[in-house]
């Protein structure tokens, strides 16, 4: 019964993310235009997850509390990162996601730290700078 709901969850997921991104468009880009990205994932998605609804197969083993709590927290730092980037702007908020996540899968907090520092601003770079995607420095907070 837990593969067919997990089918469903990520069946719905693929669903909502092929819904909401037909119409996505950027002044950017491929001939065919960012739209079609969603629909080569999400396609395939609901066609893989409608499988495991209608052929589930293999037993479920539930990880423990402590591994269902970092997860949960992993996904607690996706959504703020998500939602706090455009008002710290990328760097930042990138900082925070890097350190967040080095230090809920077992890294000392100062590498996590240092690393964070060197990876932020290195991929803000790489992405505005050498591939000429715009990302903002400075989010909304500090205009």
């Amino acid at each position: 019964m837990t593969v067919r709901l997990a089918g469903v969850a990520i069946f719905v997921i693929a669903a909502l993310y092929t819904w909401y991104g037909r119409e996505y468009t950027a002044s950017f880009g491929d001939v065919l235009g960012p739209s079609v990205f969603p629909l080569i994932v999400g396609i395939p998605a609901m066609i893989l997850s409608a499988s495991l609804v209608v052929f589930p197969t293999g037993a479920v083993h539930w990880p423990g509390p402590s591994h269902m709590l970092r997860q949960a927290a992993a996904l607690a730092i996706l959504l703020a990162y998500a939602l706090l980037l455009r008002d710290l702007g990328f760097p930042l908020a990138t900082f925070g996601l890097i350190l967040g996540i080095g230090i809920l899968l077992g890294g000392a907090p100062l590498r996590a730290l240092i690393l964070a520092a060197l990876l932020a601003p290195a991929l803000w770079a790489l992405f505005d700078q050498v591939l000429g995607l715009p990302l903002a420095v400075l989010g909304r907070w500090f205009d």
